[in-house]
């Protein structure tokens, strides 16, 4: 019975052979890779592998691999749709490391390389504190999250808050003395336990992380919970990793993040995967600059001042009206007055969407970072481009509300 339902599902069946002459991709970030890596292996993290699929193209066979077999699953089906016919998913590190030393030919060495420091390119630092709303479930996404504020810190100046929520039915409530109450349909005890072991993980955060970050638990829907909790208190910023989905289950499913964008005002930070080698250079700003928005985003200044970045405004439009591209340059020079930046470069691309036209922009001038407004609308009648963005793009994405009331 096991070994049909592994047939069904293609477990274990596929003979794992690296061939000669097969390139080994690191598919894993800069820094992760140079904590050790196989030798001879590249290094060509997930977010730009579909960008290099046509260098690789070249080799018989390409076989990839990451920390956990997560981001390899995903390089292979990015590398294969872009026509590369033989790629091998090799797995995590360890089960990559063991594969190659089952071939014979190859060395299954580790390599560990000196990490460069990176300086501050501005001298200045932001005084102005900037409070960000971590939501942990202490997966390694919240993780992700934490790293990628630390990259913020380093020019900013950081509150971090990290918020545990417990999902629970609405009969179930907490006072602000963190006494339970249930209306008898749930055991209390039960629930004080689950209160204490989230607690002792979130008290296990300052371990981890250091005594200045902020703790707090809630009890309620997520999604909810977050948007109120972030508004309520007023956070700058909402950080949150997230795993992406495709294929039928972005049909069946919204991830939290994607959600989180829709319904709150507070900015969001998303990630899929561990940015902490993150050099902000490159920001690219994808908007409708033909649009009346009024939305203020103090943090695109931040970025321009502190990091000294360079914007690059992104218009796409699908071609089937004509378009003044010198209005619309006006526009970018109009949009980049009022919200401070001073280093941009203006760029207009036809596509059928905003997400083609984000994948082809990128391919030929990367960036570090991603800005997109949406209009918090979202599901079967309202395609919202910042949450396609969120769900399919591995680049740390800003999405923030429009206001073109």
């Amino acid at each position: 019975m096991i070994s049909l339902i592994k047939k069904m599902f293609g477990i274990g069946n596929e003979t794992k052979v690296i061939e000669h002459g097969a390139i080994i991709v690191d598919v894993r970030s800069k820094a992760e890779y140079a904590s050790g890596h196989l030798k001879g292996a590249v290094n060509i993290p997930l977010e730009v592998v579909e960008n290099r699929a046509s260098e690789l193209k070249k080799y018989p066979q390409v076989v990839v691999y990451c920390r956990s077999g997560n981001r390899s699953v995903q390089a292979r089906r990015f590398l294969m749709e872009s026509g590369l016919t033989n790629v091998l998913d090799a797995g995590s590190l360890s089960d990559a490391r063991a594969l190659v030393d089952a071939t014979g030919s190859l060395e299954a060495e580790i390599i560990k390389e000196v990490i460069p420091v990176t300086t501050p390119k501005s001298k200045l630092k932001d005084t102005s504190v900037m409070k960000v709303l971590i939501p942990t479930d202490f997966s390694v996404q919240a993780d992700y999250s934490y790293l990628m504020v630390k990259k913020l810190e380093e020019q900013l100046s950081v509150e971090i808050h990290f918020l545990h929520i417990m999902d629970v039915p609405d009969t179930v409530t907490m006072d602000v003395n963190g006494n339970i109450d249930t209306c008898g349909e749930i055991d209390v005890q039960y629930v004080k336990d689950q209160k204490n072991i989230a607690q002792q993980k979130l008290d296990q955060l300052k371990n981890q992380y250091g005594s200045d970050i902020k703790l707090h638990l809630r009890l309620g829907k997520v999604t909810d919970t977050i948007v109120t909790f972030s508004s309520e208190n007023q956070f700058d910023l909402i950080v949150m990793g997230t795993k992406g989905s495709w294929g039928i289950q972005e049909k069946l499913v919204s991830t939290q993040a994607q959600l989180i964008a829709r319904k709150s005002e507070v900015p969001l930070l998303s990630l899929m995967c561990d940015r902490s080698d993150l050099v902000i250079n490159d920001v690219l700003l994808v908007h409708d600059f033909l649009e009346d928005d009024r939305s203020e985003m103090p943090l695109m200044q931040k970025f321009s001042e502190f990091f000294e970045a360079n914007y690059h405004f992104l218009y796409i439009h699908d071609g089937t009206t004509s378009i003044n591209n010198d209005g619309v340059e006006k526009k970018m020079d109009e949009y980049a007055e009022a919200h401070g930046l001073s280093k941009f470069q203006k760029h207009i691309i036809e596509s059928n969407n905003v997400e083609n036209g984000v994948k082809s922009f990128l391919k030929i001038q990367d960036a570090d970072i991603v800005f997109v407004g949406t209009h918090g609308k979202g599901g079967f009648f309202h395609k919202s481009a910042a949450e396609t963005l969120i769900k399919h793009l591995f680049k740390p994405i800003i999405s923030f509300h429009l206001n073109t009331k």
